[in-house]
């Protein structure tokens, strides 16, 4: 019985760091915490009013330049390619000023927009890091 309970309290010790952890991602964006696209991926709906999200530029909308998808760093690094099957977050810039480039990795702050077709994120500024387009092997084909 004394096992189970040091388990179970161990469990609660180790859950608490997790979660303690994952909140210390830092941001360019002021004191802001940056969230992963992996971390909105599941249920982007459940984070409601202006977040700030970290992730790479993959594509850019061929109709409408402000429109352009932003992949998981993380992910990106794993299969090392833009066009991998890794998630895509659907966003369009609002600032006015210069968009990001392909490749940039970028920490972004807005809110999502529902629309009849889904959603997207509707970003109000940004601020890029760095471009990670030499640490990709191919920005050609799928993998």
């Amino acid at each position: 019985m004394k096992r189970i309970v040091f388990f179970v309290a161990f469990a609660f010790v180790i859950a608490g760091l997790n979660v303690g952890c994952a909140n210390n991602v830092s941001s360019a964006i002021g004191d802001i915490q940056a969230l992963s696209i992996s971390d909105i991926q599941a249920d982007p709906f459940a984070f409601t009013g202006e977040i700030t999200i970290n992730g790479v530029v993959s594509a850019f909308s061929s109709e409408d330049e402000t429109f352009f998808s932003v992949k998981d760093t993380s992910e990106l690094m794993i299969c090392r390619n833009l066009f991998c099957y890794a998630y895509s977050l659907p966003v369009r810039y609002v600032g006015g000023s210069t968009l990001p480039e392909l490749a940039d990795l970028i920490n972004f702050s807005g809110s999502f927009v529902q629309t009849n077709n889904g959603y997207f994120f509707e970003i109000s500024h940004f601020e890029v890091e760095q471009n990670i387009m030499g640490h990709l092997t191919s920005t050609r084909g799928v993998q």
